[in-house]
C-alpha cells in the first residue's frame, strides 16, 4: 500500500465509510477504489482515469485533491502516453479533409459552366418578355386621360370658423392618453448547458443572489461551493437537517458540487432548485451558476 493510499483509506475510515459506500457516492467501481488504496494503478482502464478517480475519492472523504496531487506527484502516473493516439487521429483527419477538398475543386469548372448556361437562358427569357409588353398599344391610356373633365368636380366645401367656446369644448372632451406602465420581469433561472453529471444555469432579472442548502433529517451530503478563483464559501459535510445560506450577490459565477444529492435540498433566492439529473441515478452532481445582476430590458 502506498502512502497516498494509506492517507485516503484513513480519511475514509474516519468518516465511517466502507468501499461499498464510497462506490455509491462516487459511482466508481469498488475494484478501482481498492486499487487506489493499494497503489495498484494497473487495474485502471487507462492512465487518464487515475487522477480523475483519485480526485473524486479525495473529495468524497473531505480531502483537498490538488494538495494530494502536489504532495504525492511522484506516486501518481502521468497521462502523456494517452494523448498520442488523439494526436495521430488528428493527423489522419487532416489528410481526409485535404482529399475531400481536392474532389470539390475538381468539380468547380462544371459548376461554373452550369451557372453560365442558366444565366444565358434567363437573359433570353427577359428579352422576350420585354418585347411582348412593348408591343401593347398606349393610345387607350391617352384617350382615357382626355375624357376627364374638370367641370364635373363638385365645388369645395367652405368651412365656417369656430368660436373659442366650441374649440374649448372639443379640447375638454378629448380623453387623455394613458402612459404605459412598465412591468418588471420576474426572476429567471435558465439552463444553458448540460452534460453527463454537470449542468450550467444563468440567473437573471434579480438584484440578489443567495444560495441556501439544507440536509435531510436523517441524511448527510458533502457540499462544496466556490468561485473560479477557488475561493470557498461552503466546504463541509452538511447533515441531520442542518442549513447553510450564503450571499453571493457580488459573485458572477460559482460552482456547486453536491456529493449525495438525494439528501440535500437547494434554494436560490428563496425558491426551490430542481436538480438537472435524477438523484436516484446520479448521486454526485456539479452545477455551475452564472449571475447577471439587475433586470434586462
Amino acid at each position: 500500500m502506498t502512502e497516498l493510499g494509506s492517507r485516503l483509506k484513513e480519511a475514509r475510515e474516519q468518516k465511517g465509510l466502507s468501499l461499498d459506500d464510497l462506490q455509491q457516492i462516487t459511482k466508481i467501481q469498488k475494484r478501482y477504489l481498492a486499487g487506489i488504496e493499494e497503489g495498484n494503478y494497473s487495474v485502471m482502464p487507462g492512465k487518464f482515469y487515475v487522477r480523475a478517480f483519485i480526485k473524486q475519492y479525495a473529495e468524497a472523504v473531505g480531502l483537498n485533491p490538488e494538495g494530494l496531487f502536489e504532495e504525492f506527484k511522484s506516486e501518481i502516473p502521468g497521462t502523456y502516453n494517452d494523448d498520442i493516439p488523439e494526436q495521430i487521429s488528428r493527423v489522419q483527419s487532416r489528410k481526409q479533409i485535404s482529399t475531400t477538398s481536392s474532389k470539390v475543386i475538381d468539380k468547380v469548372p462544371i459548376i461554373i459552366l452550369a451557372l453560365f448556361l442558366l444565366g444565358g437562358a434567363m437573359t433570353i427569357y427577359w428579352f422576350v418578355s420585354k418585347k411582348d409588353v412593348a408591343q401593347e398599344p398606349e393610345t387607350k391610356l391617352e384617350s382615357q386621360e382626355t375624357e376627364y373633365d374638370e367641370s364635373n368636380e363638385p365645388p369645395p366645401v367652405k368651412e365656417e370658423p369656430k368660436d373659442e367656446e366650441q374649440v374649448a369644448g372639443e379640447t375638454d372632451n378629448t380623453p387623455a392618453e394613458e402612459e404605459p406602465v412598465e412591468e418588471t420581469p420576474a426572476q429567471e433561472l435558465v439552463e444553458i448547458a448540460k452534460e453527463t453529471s454537470t449542468a450550467t444555469y444563468e440567473l437573471k432579472n434579480t438584484d440578489t443572489f443567495k444560495v441556501k442548502v439544507t440536509a435531510s433529517e436523517a441524511g448527510q451530503s458533502w457540499v462544496t461551493l466556490q468561485n473560479r478563483q477557488n475561493e470557498r464559501f461552503i466546504y463541509e459535510t452538511i447533515a441531520n437537517g442542518t442549513t447553510k445560506e450564503v450571499d453571493l450577490t457580488n459573485q458572477s459565477e460559482v460552482i456547486l458540487t453536491v456529493g449525495r444529492s438525494s439528501d440535500l435540498t437547494v434554494e436560490i433566492n428563496g425558491k426551490p432548485f430542481t436538480y438537472p439529473f435524477d438523484t436516484g441515478q446520479i448521486v454526485r452532481q456539479i452545477i455551475t451558476l452564472k449571475y447577471t445582476p439587475g433586470t434586462e430590458e
